[in-house]
C-alpha cells in the first residue's frame, strides 16, 4: 500500500489549478484575437465562447458540491480598488469591441451601457460577498471544532 503525502497532493492540485488557469487564459486570448483582429462573429468562435462560459460555472458548482471555500477573506478580496479595477476592465472591453467592430454607437447608448454595466457589476459583487459569507459561516458551523 502506497502512502500519499498531503503536501505532494496539495502541490499536484496547485499545478492542476495553474494548468486550468493557463488553458483558460489561452482560450480567452484566442477568442479576443478572433473577434478583434480577424473580425469573426460568434458562430465562428463558438467553441471558445462555450469554454469561457462553462468552465467557471463548472468550477463554481464543483467547489460548492465539495464544500470548498475558495476565498478566506472575502471583504479584503472585494476591496474598492479591485471593484473599480474590475469595472474599468469591463468598460475598456466595451470600448475595444466598439472600436474594432466598426459599428456606429450613439453616445447615449454608450453612457447607458456603462451605467447599466456598473450597477449590475457592483450589485453582483455585493450579492456574491453576502452569499459566500453566509456559506462560510454555515460550513464553519457544520465542520467547526
Amino acid at each position: 500500500m502506497k502512502i500519499k503525502d498531503e503536501r505532494v497532493e496539495q502541490s499536484k492540485n496547485k499545478i492542476y489549478g495553474e494548468l486550468f488557469q493557463l488553458a483558460y487564459l489561452f482560450v480567452v486570448a484566442a477568442f479576443l484575437v478572433k473577434v478583434l483582429f480577424f473580425k469573426m462573429d460568434l458562430t465562428q468562435c463558438i467553441t471558445e465562447y462555450v469554454i469561457m462560459i462553462v468552465a467557471p460555472i463548472y468550477q463554481m458548482v464543483r467547489s460548492r458540491q465539495l464544500g470548498v471555500v475558495l476565498a478566506t477573506n472575502l471583504r479584503q478580496q472585494m476591496s474598492p480598488k479591485r471593484n473599480i479595477a474590475g469595472a474599468l476592465v469591463g468598460i475598456v472591453f466595451f470600448f475595444l469591441f466598439w472600436l474594432f467592430s466598426g459599428r456606429q454607437v450613439s453616445k447615449e447608448f454608450a453612457i447607458s451601457y456603462i451605467v447599466t454595466f456598473c450597477v449590475v457589476f457592483f450589485l453582483a459583487r455585493a450579492m456574491f460577498v453576502r452569499l459566500e459569507e453566509r456559506r462560510m459561516k454555515k460550513l464553519e458551523q457544520e465542520y467547526g471544532d
